[in-house]
């Protein structure tokens, strides 16, 4: 294997497009005084996310009309889209990867084939939740009432449990990325709205944890799993300046529609299109991958990582020093504490 390749999956209509616009951008300033960058290799992939961000800030834009409320919603993708990149360090090498978008339906559909052959060439496997979905009008599950019809996590760990063997999962990142966080982060660090003093992002990994029970406990299921896979959350805030409100349905349709609005007491620099965390994903999946790079050639024959030679260019040294540049940079939870939300739920590779 050449090239890393990131695998994003999740419901229909919750963004990942937007998210892996602001996601680009944002890496750029995390790394901005360092060695490295992130550049796009086409320039299909510059347009793409050139076109998500202008739409996110359009609409970010039109909160400046007091009491607007906006739908979000993304326009569902029904094929594949692959987004071509690459890392460049300390100007001696670049690491080429790609990030593959699928349609949530491909999961249980005739494409299962084609998600299975991508999953095999994955080092790091993105779960996009809509967070509204996941953490509003909770229920006795412990989550949302809509979560299981948008985020589609049933679907998602049939996937893992039915059409994987545990070779195809094993030595993978898994990453739980939580979208359009606002609201909670706001309500969490906002003395004037947390009148109770909740610790609203906390909740959401507890949230995460019933929403996704049947795929974590699989995950853990088998030593080898368990000694190979890295699983952590990681959530953001897709454009910053905004939170969600509430559901609306069609009267006609029954369709439900999540509407958003300009929050009170926002300090000013965090008013308007001002994304947050949305480069940790990227940071968590960087380091991952440099550091079974790095690793010990203990990988058993044919594993994804037992081959060499994905970094072009880049000896030792300089992938260790990568390696340090952005652990710097990496947003963790401390001890029992989470942090905003960030959580290892299993680190075998001690990142």
């Amino acid at each position: 294997m050449k090239q890393v390749n990131i695998l994003m999956m999740g419901g229909k209509r919750c963004g990942k497009t937007t998210v892996l616009a602001s996601m680009c951008a944002e890496i750029n300033k995390a790394l901005a005084g360092t060695s490295m960058s992130l550049d796009s290799d086409n320039e299909q992939t510059r347009v793409d996310l050139e076109k998500a961000k202008i739409s996110i800030r359009q609409k970010v834009e039109s909160f400046k009309t007091p009491l607007t409320r906006v739908e979000v919603d993304e326009n569902p993708t029904s094929a594949l889209k692959t987004y071509s990149f690459h890392l460049r360090i300390d100007n001696g090498g670049k690491i080429p990867f790609r990030i593959h978008d699928i349609p949530g339906e491909w999961l249980t559909d005739s494409h299962q084939k084609e998600v299975k052959a991508l999953v095999k060439d994955c080092q790091v496997i993105i779960i996009a939740i809509d967070t509204p979905y996941l953490f509003s009008k909770m229920t006795s599950k412990g989550y949302g009432i809509y979560h299981e019809e948008y985020n589609k996590p049933l679907e998602i760990a049939n996937f893992f449990k039915n059409s994987l063997s545990v070779d195809q999962i094993e030595d993978r990142m898994i990453l739980f990325v939580p979208i359009k966080c606002e609201r909670y982060y706001h309500l969490t660090n906002t003395p004037k709205l947390n009148v109770s003093k909740r610790n609203y992002m906390q909740e959401l990994i507890d949230a995460i944890g019933c929403g996704y029970r049947d795929l974590l406990m699989f995950l853990r299921s088998t030593p080898e799993l368990l000694n190979s896979c890295t699983l952590a959350i990681t959530p953001i805030l897709s454009a910053g300046g905004i939170d969600f409100v509430h559901f609306r349905t069609d009267s006609e349709t029954g369709k439900i529609t999540s509407l958003y609005q300009e929050p009170e007491f926002l300090r000013e620099f965090e008013q308007g299109y001002s994304p947050k965390f949305c480069e940790q994903p990227m940071i968590y999946a960087l380091i991952y991958i440099l550091m079974q790079e790095l690793g010990p050639q203990t990988q058993k024959k044919g594993s994804l990582f037992g081959q060499r030679g994905i970094f072009q260019g880049l000896n030792r040294t300089q992938m260790q020093a990568a390696v340090e540049t952005l652990r710097k940079k990496l947003k963790r939870n401390t001890g029992n504490h989470p942090e905003d939300g960030f959580y290892f739920i299993q680190n075998p590779r001690e990142l």
